[in-house]
């Protein structure tokens, strides 16, 4: 069995009370998400609230990026002290009066405390007692240039993908402007093809600048009209859930802002069920992750379910739960991928013998050899049955209901199935279907899998020539 196109899954595809103290920098390059921590800096983390309370920090530049380029440490990202003001010129944002310096070795990990990663707050003229509105991110380790000089950590960033966004502006291109009235910038970072080649440069537009355009706490959500199945986008709520089922769903806040895919365990061998911090979990048992963001998380539920008459649903991020939400528990729902990803038109269907995708403009022959790509089979036979999240391998799960295909509403012959079990090379819960195509007029036929006495949606094609 070879491995399905990655694209063929992944591109398939009420909350809990705010916590202050769990936030998002939503960037022009995307959010930072990252965890405070009040308990060690209350002072601190009380006085960055005020800011984000009132709405401080929004629409505020990033107007110093200082990188390894440079060969001097510190490397920081900074931010929180400038708006644009009357010409689009960057002026000084309004400061609350400086707060005592609370810094202690003793709060931070192994006692450095400006590693790599880390939200701490400005200071002035070598002054530990005035800190007001500005912060910076460590982009390398400068615990040993800015620990000594009590520099105050207050968080950190929560995930890999709040990383990337903070390096991504870290290594954007800076300039030196001196626009005056405080703002006589050596390491202006600007996007958007920006350049300045010789003293003469030319004006910076509002586009050229890096935003953080709000902070905000993050608080997971979702509803039951957010679930969908990631191969048919039917509604769960009507369809229910089967074990191994893989299942899109919608809301806010479910994870980083930008697209992260599944990862595996260190063998390689399952695909794991934390995601960038996001969970979901069935009846208390996590499911595989196959990606996650901020508006849509796609998830496979667990074996575990099988023979339950209900499951409650719960996704977390950032250790933030949804409320549970209730579906009913089916044995199968069978769905197959289609290659716009909507439930509809040509279904996901490779070609033996070449490796091509079927389409309209690539039909199947009689007589081809076709991979068919679906989902929602159900358990499998109790010698084939594989652990959640496993990567299929020389074990090949057999579906316990008896699958088979249907073209144009009638079952093909049983000889022109040549396998229909797990998709070997993908996780298990991928249905993958051999079939030789029988004697069928050319155009479009509509396609359907059958499991147990379960049958797949309408509207999904097979192209024949």
């Amino acid at each position: 069995m070879r491995k399905i196109l990655t694209a063929f899954i992944v591109l398939a595809a009420s909350g809990a009370a705010l916590n202050a103290q769990t936030l998002r920098l939503q960037t022009t390059l995307g959010g930072i998400d990252i965890v405070l921590t009040p308990t060690t800096t209350p002072v601190t983390v009380a006085n960055f609230m005020t800011y984000v309370n009132g709405g401080g920090y929004n629409n505020t530049i990033i107007h110093r990026s200082l990188t390894v380029a440079a060969a001097v440490p510190p490397y920081i990202i900074q931010g929180g002290g400038y708006v644009l003001g009357a010409g689009n010129l960057p002026v000084l944002t309004t400061q609350n009066a400086p707060i005592t310096n609370e810094f202690n070795t003793a709060n931070c990990p192994g006692g450095t405390c400006n590693v790599a990663g880390t939200i701490a707050m400005a200071q002035y003229g070598g002054n530990i007692d005035s800190a007001t509105n500005e912060w910076y991110f460590n982009t390398q380790d400068n615990s040993s240039t800015l620990d000594s000089q009590d520099f105050v950590v207050f968080g950190n960033v929560a995930n890999d993908a709040g990383l990337a966004v903070m390096n991504a502006i870290n290594a954007l291109n800076t300039y030196s402007v001196n626009f005056g009235q405080d703002a006589n910038f050596s390491n202006l970072p600007l996007l958007n093809n920006y350049s300045c080649p010789n003293s003469t440069c030319p004006l910076i537009h509002p586009d050229n600048y890096v935003f953080v355009t709000a902070v905000t706490p993050i608080s997971p959500a979702t509803s039951a009209a957010g679930f969908e199945d990631s191969a048919t986008a039917a509604s769960i709520s009507g369809t229910g859930i089967s074990p191994g089922q893989i299942i899109t769903l919608y809301g806010t806040n479910l994870g980083p802002t930008q697209v992260t895919t599944l990862t595996l365990n260190s063998t390689g061998t399952v695909v794991t069920s934390s995601l960038e911090t996001t969970q979901v979990s069935f009846n208390g048992v996590p499911g595989p992750m196959i990606f996650t963001s901020d508006g849509q998380i796609a998830v496979i539920a667990p074996y575990e379910i099988a023979g339950q008459s209900t499951v409650s649903v719960v996704v977390s991020y950032l250790g933030f739960q949804t409320s549970p939400i209730q579906f009913k528990v089916v044995p199968v729902n069978p769905g197959l991928f289609t290659l716009n990803d909507s439930g509809k038109g040509d279904a996901a269907i490779i070609r033996y013998s070449d490796s091509s995708v079927i389409s309209a403009s690539n039909p199947a022959s009689v007589g081809d050899l076709l991979e068919i790509y679906g989902e929602g089979y159900g358990v499998a036979t109790s010698n084939t049955s594989l652990a959640d999240g496993t990567v299929v391998g020389t074990v090949l799960p057999i579906p316990a209901a008896a699958t088979t295909v249907l073209i144009d509403g009638k079952a093909v012959n049983a000889q022109n199935i040549q396998y229909a079990g797990g998709a070997g090379g993908d996780v298990n819960g991928v249905l993958q279907i051999n079939l030789v195509v029988p004697q069928l007029a050319p155009g479009p036929h509509q396609l359907q899998i059958q499991a147990g006495s379960a049958v797949s949606p309408t509207g999904v094609n097979l192209q024949t020539q």
